[in-house]
């Protein structure tokens, strides 16, 4: 199984209404499925139920999580803002000096 699916991995929406939007992976459903939460819109409680093929992986720093001890929403929106941050950081361009 690719590591962008395992609990934990944080991937970025590519498809749906929910494009461009960052979520972390809670758990594998089967071969083409994960449940993603963002502890917004959908919450740990509520996970989406999406295709792996409409998501892609943005973070090798997965999120330490187990189906035992799943993170509380608030946890999740703030990782998932770190890593909204970091990403701005890397894509960021070096001013340019006259």
């Amino acid at each position: 199984m690719n590591a962008a699916w395992k609990a934990g991995s944080v991937v970025r929406s590519v498809a749906g209404h929910d494009k461009g939007g960052l979520f972390v992976v809670l758990e594998p459903v089967d071969r083409d499925f994960v449940l993603i939460a963002d502890g917004k819109t959908r919450t740990v409680e509520k996970p989406k139920k999406k295709k792996r093929k409409h998501l892609r992986a943005v973070s090798a720093e997965p999120m330490p999580i187990t189906v035992e001890a799943k993170p509380i929403n608030a946890e999740l929106r703030k990782y998932l803002k770190t890593c909204e941050q970091k990403i701005q950081e890397e894509h960021r361009c070096p001013s340019r000096m006259s």
